[in-house]
């Protein structure tokens, strides 16, 4: 059986209005398909990358994704503060919002760059919409067990038994410490997100910190998760790992090794067998935003087809959150099923010094 990918057409999901007024960058999009098929995308703006006046908005589209409103605030009195907050459908129709927000230190900054650590106040944050997300509820803070910030950058998903699952890793205390550990952290709620529970580690493989996690679930219930695999001792990334769990995410395989040389991935369930991929490659050559067709039978990774969505950036090598802003130009892809084979695959990147969200229509074949 033949594979490819064919890209239909390029879309700019945000961008500046006005930049030679006024500063303002769109970054970590995430996004869901309403029972209408009317597209909702939630992502910070700010005045710069690591600026702590980010705060979240929100843009729909009613053409999959050819044209997108002008963005506006999920709610009018959210915080400012760094950080992203990624949207799931729920079979019921509503709408769960989670993600994290650090705010600004006693200096001003929320990162301590020498030290590689982020600001001490933070937060997990959780929002709620049962009206098609055109309102949210304030978001409220995340409980959990944890003493640092949980890097919940990608949604949860609602599994086939009803629950919620999230997968994220402790980010650095103001000094750089981890006191929990560089681990992969499984949140799960019962409730639909009101309580989550934080007792499963899905990944441990330390000093190697599975960084931007994201999950699918396949047909026949297996969960598949999607690591940045950051080798925190020296600094080097890994190639894209991928963790399977048989049993609702409450226990984990070793990390398999895709090969891929990629750092912030997602996957998307295509059937029973086969995976649709979407890879950020940074800092070897060929670099872009790619995406592959994956035979995952057995849980083993084989490659099928692969296409490069988008290219316009140097190779750029990351060795922590230290020098992150500094070197990081695009991330967070993801996919988005528009019905039939077509999908959205998008990703924030920046262009021509702005920060752009970019989306890519493609048909799997």
């Amino acid at each position: 059986m033949a594979h490819r990918i064919d890209i239909i057409d390029h879309a700019v999901i945000y961008e500046n209005p006005t930049p030679t007024y006024c500063s303002r960058h769109g970054y970590f999009p995430g996004m869901v398909r309403l029972r209408s098929g009317e597209l909702l995308a939630l992502f910070p703006v700010g005045e710069a990358f690591e600026s702590p006046t980010n705060r979240i908005h929100m843009s729909r589209s009613n053409d999959g994704g050819r044209t997108w409103s002008h963005a506006v605030l999920i709610h009018p009195d959210i915080k400012p503060g760094l950080g992203s907050m990624k949207p799931t459908l729920l079979r019921d129709g509503s709408l769960v919002a989670i993600g994290y927000a650090s705010y600004p230190g006693p200096d001003g900054t929320w990162l301590n760059s020498k030290a590689g650590g982020m600001a001490p106040d933070g937060e997990n944050l959780v929002s709620f919409s049962s009206d098609d997300g055109h309102g949210w509820s304030l978001p409220r803070t995340l409980h959990h067990r944890y003493p640092e910030m949980l890097e919940t950058s990608g949604p949860c998903i609602q599994l086939k038994n009803g629950d919620l699952l999230a997968v994220c890793t402790p980010m650095p205390l103001h000094d750089g410490s981890n006191p929990t550990g560089h681990l992969g952290i499984a949140l799960r709620s019962v409730d639909l997100g009101t309580i989550w529970d934080d007792t499963t580690i899905y990944y441990a493989q330390p000093p190697v910190a599975p960084y931007e996690a994201r999950l699918c679930q396949m047909p026949d219930g297996r969960i598949v998760a999607i690591t940045w695999s950051m080798d925190t001792s020296i600094g080097h990334c890994k190639p894209n790992e991928i963790v399977v769990s048989h049993d609702d995410g409450h226990t984990w395989s070793p990390p398999i090794d895709t090969g891929v040389p990629g750092q912030a991935s997602n996957v998307y369930a295509l059937d029973e067998n086969r995976l649709l991929s979407i890879h950020c490659q940074r800092e070897q050559d060929p670099v872009g935003v790619f995406v592959r067709v994956v035979d995952f039978s057995d849980d083993r990774w084989h490659e099928l087809a692969v296409a490069s969505i988008w290219d316009r950036a140097p190779a750029l090598q990351i060795s922590g959150f230290e020098d992150m802003g500094q070197n990081l130009r695009f991330g967070q892809p993801s996919l988005q099923h528009l019905g039939g084979n077509e999908y959205l695959a998008y990703h924030w990147a920046i262009e021509d010094g702005q920060g752009r969200i970019r989306g890519h229509r493609i048909r799997v074949v």
